[in-house]
């Protein structure tokens, strides 16, 4: 079978590419949308009204169109232009080096990742320029900033100020939540009359996790707020109505005999 070489990897007669060799080239091409370009496999043969697939059915090769899964990768990368993780997968897939942005700037999305940046500081504190590259036949134009400039502004004492308040912020948050009484699940039914159905239907999900004392690989264990507990068993007519009465049903201790006094 007459075979084209290709990009390190070989092309079918008739431009058919392998399943597995789509898997070793790689694609920025989704499960969903490579079903529309996969041949048709003919599986199974009619026995009567029965069709039978064998097990050599299910294993026959799947084959794509080559040509149509890279039309499809371009015109896919041109919808989603901007999109900086798809651009470097598809560089890498089609051998593509693309010009660069000087060494001299960060783009938005570096100064983003240095993790103090957020957009809103950026158009406060920030100038920008406008870097264009030719990319697919057309020309992809995006903001960079002078790294002299971001160093220059996270020195200054406006911006420290308000990186330190925020650091501040954070703190005092983290300590409220270190301060505030907390209570399991568990403790939630032994001692205040909580069931299950109720901590799901008026709690909801967990206020905060924490890693297991007793067990490191144990799931994490789940606590509530004390005072949002509260808070719910004084106004809720649905916990008063439903809530388990510990007086009522209480726990039969574990030596307790089950037989009468002879």
């Amino acid at each position: 079978m007459k075979q084209q070489k290709h990009r390190n990897f070989t092309v079918r007669k008739g431009g058919y590419i392998t399943k597995s060799q789509l898997g070793k080239r790689g694609t920025i091409l989704p499960e969903s949308q490579l079903h529309d370009f996969e041949v048709e496999r003919k599986l199974g043969k009619r026995m009567g009204d029965v069709t039978v697939i064998t097990l050599e059915d299910l294993n026959t090769v799947r084959l794509f169109r080559y040509n149509d899964i890279e039309k499809a990768e371009k015109e896919l990368m041109l919808e989603n232009f901007h999109d900086v993780s798809m651009r470097k997968s598809f560089c890498k897939i089609w051998n593509i080096e693309m010009e660069v942005h000087p060494d001299t700037h960060f783009s938005r999305e570096e100064l983003l990742r240095r993790g103090h940046w957020t957009p809103e500081r950026v158009e406060r504190f920030l100038s920008c320029e406008s870097f264009s590259i030719t990319f697919l036949g057309g020309r992809l134009t995006y903001l960079i900033y002078l790294k002299s400039d971001v160093r220059k502004v996270e020195r200054s004492d406006d911006y420290k100020m308000l990186w330190q308040t925020e650091k501040q912020q954070k703190a005092a948050a983290r300590k409220a939540v270190r301060e505030k009484e907390k209570i399991t699940p568990t403790r939630l039914i032994s001692e205040r009359g909580w069931t299950k159905g109720l901590i799901s239907e008026l709690l909801g999900e967990p206020d905060l996790f924490v890693d297991n004392p007793h067990y490191k690989s144990a799931a994490p264990m789940r606590l509530y707020f004390l005072d949002r507990v509260k808070h719910i068993e004084q106004t809720s007519d649905v916990f008063k109505s439903r809530r388990k009465d510990r007086r009522k049903s209480p726990i039969k201790k574990r030596n307790q005999s089950n037989y009468p006094n002879i």
